[in-house]
């Protein structure tokens, strides 16, 4: 039972989240191509600091990891997911 409810208020912050950037006065701007609806939640990637997180991302010449081809915090299966965590 506690999982029904659970599931249904992440799906509400997921649903809340989503394409904050189109929102009147938002301080959310798209930052990522190729992506119809983008969740916000995680403005700044919590798996930045990770050496290999699974993403789409490139190490510029000045030693800057380059994510701005990754989309893969901005999904709602990830975004679900890292909040799950959250319960354990």
């Amino acid at each position: 039972m506690l999982n029904k409810y659970r599931d249904l208020h992440i799906n509400r912050i997921i649903e809340a989240t989503t394409d904050l950037y189109k929102q009147p006065g938002s301080i959310c701007r798209k930052c990522h191509d190729g992506i119809e609806h983008i969740n916000c939640i995680f403005c700044y990637c919590p798996l930045y600091e990770l050496d290999e997180c699974g993403g789409d991302y490139t190490i510029l010449s000045n030693g800057v990891k380059d994510c701005s081809n990754c989309i893969r915090p901005h999904t709602p299966e990830f975004v679900k997911e890292y909040i799950k965590r959250a319960y354990k």
